[in-house]
This record gives C-alpha cells, structure tokens and sequence, in this order.
C-alpha cells in the first residue's frame, strides 16, 4: 500500500512540475530547434528523464535541471546531425534582405579560421557557445539563434516580431562581434 502511495507521489510531483515549466522547456527547446516535431520529441525526452530518475528529492532545484538536461539533449540533436557542420550552418546569404552576409555577421568562418580544426564538431564547443550565448542580451541571443541555428530569415523575424530588418542585422551584428571577443578570449 505504501509503494503506491509512494508512486502517486512521484505522479503528482511530476505534474506539478510539467505544469510549471512544461511551456516553458518547450519554449526554450524550440529557441534553439526550429522544427517543432523535433523540438517536441527533444522535450518529451526531457520529461521521460525525469520519470526515470530514482529518486526525484535529490533533484535540488527542477527547474535548472529541467534545462540542463533540455540543454544537453538539444547538443545531442545537433551532433548528431553531423551531415550540417557549424561552419556551413549560416553558408547561405539572406537574399530577401537584399544584402549579402557580411564579415560582421557571420561567426561560422571567423570560428573556422580560428579555432582548432574538430573542435566545431565537439560537445565542447556546444557547451561554449551555449555559454557564451547566456552571456548576451536576450534579443541579441534570439536574433542570433534563429538566424544562424534555426536559419530563420531576417525578413521572416521581422514580420513574426514587427522589428524592422534593420535593427534585428544590427542585433545580430552585435551578437557576433560579442561571441568573437567571447571565443577569442579563450583561445
């Protein structure tokens, strides 16, 4: 009798906490995984962690493990997609805009260019770009993140979010220049 009780515990606790921040994971998976059947099957592997987990009292706080581990299956999806390099992620340029990449807004080649060959591919790097991107302003993260991750056009941007094309380049300009500086200290 005690071992259900036991089990509607752990139930209700995992409700509980889905109802808290099940949005929310999901809103930060799909900030970083633009396909939403991915980004859904990423978050239910996060929740499917958690009910796995033996004992869900040693968990100090949820919410951060909720998104260490959403962090950690979103650097697993993107290695495993090994046949889209880093550095070809960003490789076109956003015609729409009417304007070619510039060197100032793109990070793939400058991170080619210095960054030790195989480290792109590397779960470090993923931890260290998801470092450095914690460290910018959330509007630069986002246009960042969209454009050169989830190849969201900077046209599509401004009609979703009614920011002109202009300040979402400079958003992403200054993103860039800042993840540079970033990664360039750490060399």
């Amino acid at each position: 009798m005690e071992l259900e009780l036991t089990t509607q515990q752990r139930d209700s606790k995992i409700t509980t906490w889905f109802g808290q921040y099940g949005r929310r994971v999901l809103a930060f998976i799909r900030s970083r995984i633009s396909d939403l059947e991915v980004a859904e099957d990423t978050a239910q592997d996060v929740w499917l962690q958690l009910t796995r987990q033996a004992d869900l009292d040693s968990i100090e706080e949820v919410g951060s493990w909720l998104f260490a581990t959403a962090r950690n299956r979103i650097t697993d999806y993107y290695r495993k997609k090994k046949t889209i390099p880093f550095s070809q992620l960003n490789a076109e340029s956003d015609a729409d805009t009417g304007e070619e990449n510039e060197e100032d807004l793109t990070l793939d080649q400058w991170l080619t260019d210095h960054l030790p060959d195989g480290l792109l591919e590397s779960r470090e790097f993923w931890d260290e770009l998801d470092r450095a991107l914690s460290l910018l302003p959330p509007e630069q993260r986002e246009v960042f993140v969209a454009h050169e991750l989830n190849e969201v056009s900077f046209k599509e941007m401004s009609e979703a979010t009614g920011t002109p094309v202009n300040t979402l380049l400079a958003r992403k300009r200054y993103a860039v220049l800042k993840l540079r500086e970033y990664f360039e200290q750490r060399r």
